[in-house]
């Protein structure tokens, strides 16, 4: 907790406007997350949001969570249907977990409480792609937002993702390079949420504050011109991730289409 407080005090410092508080793991694990959601809010800092899988959330945390500030939380439920969702979320019951969810939105009614604004979300992959749209009925009334993604695919981890970048895809600078910075569980500081091992990292989080690190850091400029060239041979992690490729972005924005609010993929410029 020592080292949350000093971290969300330089966050408040450099007025970020919104945190995360979780990179592919499960907060409600941690034992100390309400009072790190209080805290943050205390201090001042505008947003704070949790993704989880629910398997945890019951009565009594769900209550903790909407009292302690929490400003937004998404559901991550894979599947609509319990054999589905069961060989994706392996050891999690689906009945339990969306009880969980749909309890949720009932405590946060009785406590007549405006927030966190709730999302279910779900992947699109081989196992639900045949479900989407049942999902998305499903949940559509219950929840303040419904998010049909395209799963994407972590450096080293292979057989998730429907598309792949190409050698001879139309690439562009990864724009989390201008986004936001990730502080994984052992301080260290990375340039994006891809960069799950520390491959790229920029040095601890103790070592300096927020702006030092956004503005100043060599490791994280000299990534910044690498991209903005489109060089990126030597960064694997990069050069394999499908942030990079047009072509890859747009695919994933047709398959998501259909069960977005808009009827058509975004932009170009928002791509």
């Amino acid at each position: 907790m020592d080292e949350f407080v000093e971290i969300a005090d330089k966050v408040q410092a450099a007025q970020v406007p919104r945190i995360r508080l979780f990179l592919l793991g499960e907060p409600l694990l941690h034992r100390q997350l309400v009072p790190m959601i209080q805290y943050a809010k205390q201090i001042g800092i505008p947003s704070v949001e949790i993704n989880t899988n629910a398997v945890l959330l019951d009565a009594d945390c769900s209550q903790a969570l909407i009292a302690a500030g929490l400003d937004e939380i998404v559901f991550s439920l894979d599947g609509a249907e319990p054999e589905v969702f069961e060989k994706v979320r392996v050891g999690a019951n689906y009945e339990q977990v969306t009880g969980n969810i749909r309890r949720f939105f009932e405590v946060r009614e009785q406590m007549g409480a405006d927030k966190p604004s709730a999302v279910v979300q779900t992947m699109i992959m081989e196992p639900t792609i045949d479900l989407m749209q049942q999902f998305v009925d499903t949940w559509t009334a219950a929840a303040d937002q419904v998010r049909v993604q395209a799963i994407r695919e972590y450096h080293g981890v292979a057989g998730l993702s429907f598309t792949h970048v190409s050698p001879d895809d139309e690439l562009r600078p990864c724009p989390a390079l201008w986004t936001y910075l990730v502080i994984l569980s052992d301080l260290q500081v990375v340039p994006c949420c891809s960069d799950i091992n520390g491959e790229l990292t920029l040095g601890k989080i103790t070592e300096g504050d927020i702006l030092d690190f956004w503005h100043h850091n060599d490791r994280l400029n000299k990534l910044r011109r690498l991209h903005c060239g489109l060089h990126f041979d030597g960064l694997p992690l990069c050069r394999d991730c499908e942030s990079i490729s047009l072509n890859v972005l747009r695919r994933k924005a047709e398959a998501t289409a259909e069960y977005q609010a808009s009827d058509s993929p975004p932009s170009e410029e928002v791509l």
